[in-house]
């Protein structure tokens, strides 16, 4: 963790959670991950734009994926803006296919 941050981890019916704070309580990166048999699936991940290159994202990403990993999931999969594309890239993870974002609802224009 880098000098003047904290990282806290827990999990809570079925999904982990990483939160990291600066050392005085602000918000700076957070993620989510949850195992469903082999596969994970994150969610959430999110740097505050104040903190952002100091490998807090990178951090966070991680964490998740080693929780994951000790609960037996062997895949992920995660929908990235392409902000987070690079970020996900330098952590191991690959592009298989384009996402398409789709709405149904009475405020879907």
């Amino acid at each position: 963790v880098p000098e003047g941050y904290q990282m806290d981890t827990w999990t809570r019916d079925g999904v982990t959670r990483a939160l990291v704070r600066t050392t005085d309580g602000a918000f700076a990166a957070r993620g989510q991950i949850a195992v469903t048999g082999h596969s994970a699936v994150v969610d959430q991940v999110e740097t505050d734009q104040a903190h952002q290159r100091r490998g807090l994202g990178r951090l966070v990403m991680h964490g998740l994926t080693e929780a994951a990993a000790a609960q037996g999931a062997t895949a992920g999969v995660l929908g990235a803006t392409p902000e987070g594309r690079a970020l996900y890239e330098t952590t191991g993870w690959r592009v298989l296919a384009p996402l398409t974002s789709a709405l149904r609802g009475p405020d879907a224009h």
